[in-house]
Parts: structure tokens; sequence; C-alpha cells
């Protein structure tokens, strides 16, 4: 199977967002808010600049307008949902919530941008779930971290959605702008409440935050340009590998024996749904 550039983007998006959380974690001791208004007003600064650069509109086409909100609103969602739950979650766990998302990218997408999946799809979808209830366990379901977790996933599923409505025909760095502007408003109201100014290296990983993040939205936004909101959400699922990694090398998170039988079936069903989706359709005699 030849990697097209969806592919490969969505690969680097993994990653690079892989990096984000061991950043947004070694921030344990900044307020949430703080690192929400750092990372997004980096991430928005670089994204105006480069499409001003280019003379496109920051705002996009107005047509787009509604479905570009939307991704901003539910992207607000998901970057807030997922940095509490890094808060009071082992990263591997936080992480591990989040591979919900793709599950509801694909499912919203049959309504949403006509995109249903074949009957062989749900069950790829099904193995990959099974992996991460396997990896994750049943432990604290209820737990406020958790539920921040799931919360998480359902609005970045919707996010993706929205931003395969937009469809390729305006510049990938728009999205990114409505991704970072949202979640930056709310910060900046939310930090208010309290303020704790950063020291010593604290400085480095906020602006780590911003800059892997603003290159893992390009690449994100490119990857959904390129191909169809089921096909990519699936490849989001490896990511769990480098969160596992991530976590036992870098925080010292114990893994548990039923994390490497998860992380098995999720990439089976990865891989299953790539290649069936990869196959050339048969053109009717």
């Amino acid at each position: 199977m030849r990697l097209s550039p969806g592919i490969l983007y969505m690969l680097a998006s993994t990653a690079l967002l892989a990096l984000v959380n061991v950043a947004v974690k070694k921030l344990a001791g900044l307020p949430t808010a703080e690192i929400i208004f750092a990372r997004c007003f980096i991430s928005l600064a670089l994204t105006v600049w480069q499409l001003r650069r280019t003379g496109v509109p920051v705002w996009g086409p107005p047509e787009a307008r509604g479905n570009l909100w939307a991704r901003g609103i539910f992207g607000a969602g998901s970057i807030i949902g997922g940095f509490l739950a890094l808060k009071v979650l082992p990263l591997g766990g936080a992480v591990t919530l989040g591979y919900l998302a793709p599950v509801i990218t694909a499912v919203a997408a049959i309504w949403l941008v006509g995109e249903p999946l074949k009957p062989w799809q749900w069950l790829f979808y099904g193995l990959a779930v099974a992996g991460v209830l396997l990896a994750k366990g049943t432990a604290g379901l209820l737990s406020a971290g958790v539920l921040l977790g799931v919360g998480a996933a359902v609005a970045s599923g919707l996010s993706s959605v929205f931003l395969r409505r937009v469809g390729d025909k305006i510049a990938p760095l728009v999205p990114v702008f409505y991704f970072n502007l949202v979640p930056l408003a709310i910060a900046s109201v939310w930090m208010l409440v309290g303020f704790e100014l950063p020291h010593g290296t604290e400085w480095a990983w906020l602006a780590l935050a911003g800059g892997l993040t603003h290159v893992a939205l390009w690449c994100v936004t490119q990857a959904f340009q390129e191909k169809q909101a089921n096909f990519v959400a699936a490849l989001d699922y490896l990511g769990l590998i480098y969160a596992t990694a991530l976590g036992y090398f870098v925080f010292g998170d114990k893994v548990k024996l039923t994390v490497y039988p998860g992380i098995a079936l999720i990439l089976l069903g990865v891989l299953l749904n790539a290649w069936y989706t990869s196959r050339p359709e048969k053109k009717p005699e």
C-alpha cells in the first residue's frame, strides 16, 4: 500500500501532538487556562503571520464560515477537556480516552459529510474501540478525569467532521486560525480567575507546546482535506503507541499487561481499515 500525502500528514500530526501532550504534562503546576492561552496564542500568531504573507483572508470565504466557527467551537471543547484530563490522569490513560474521537468522526461523517461506513469498517472500528477499552481498563469509568477525556474525544471528533465539511477549497491555515481563536478567547477570560507567572523551564515548555501544536494542526488540516474523514481519523489511533512509550520513559507511568494486547487490537483495526479503504473500486462491466 502506497503512503499518500494525506496519510503522511496524519502520521506527522499524531507524533507531534503526542509531544505536545508531554509538554502539557510537564506544566502540571500552571493553571490550565494559561497553558491553553500560551499554546493558542503562539499558534494563532504564526497562523496570522503566514496568512498575511500569502495574502489569504484569515476569516476564509463567507460560505465556509459556519463550518469554520463550528470547527473552532468544538475544537475549544476538545482542547479544554483534554488539558483538564491530562492534569488528573496518567499520560497514557488520558490519551487513550482521546482515541474515541475517530469513532465519533467516522459515525458523524455519515450524516454531516455523506461519507457512509461500509459494513466491514464497522468491524474494524469495533476492534479499535475494543483495544482502547482493553488498554484503558474499566476502573474509574465515572471519575471526573475519565468524563473529561470522553467529552474531549466527542468534541474532537465533531471538530474533525466540520473540518472535512470545509473541504479543500480554502487554505489549510484558515481552519487552524479558527481552531486557535475560540479557545484563546475563552482562556483569556478564564485567566482572570487566577494567574501565575511561569518560571524557568515552564517558558520553554509553553513555547514548545505552541510551536508543535501549530505544525500539527497544519498537518491534520492537510490530511483531512486530502482523504475521507473516516479513513484519516482511523490513523489517529496510532498515537496510542507514542503516548504509552512517552508515559513510560518520560513520566515513569506503569504499563499494565493489558495495554499490549489492547495496542495490538487497535493496530489491527487501523491497518485493516487502511487496507480496505485503499482498495481500488471495481468498475461495473
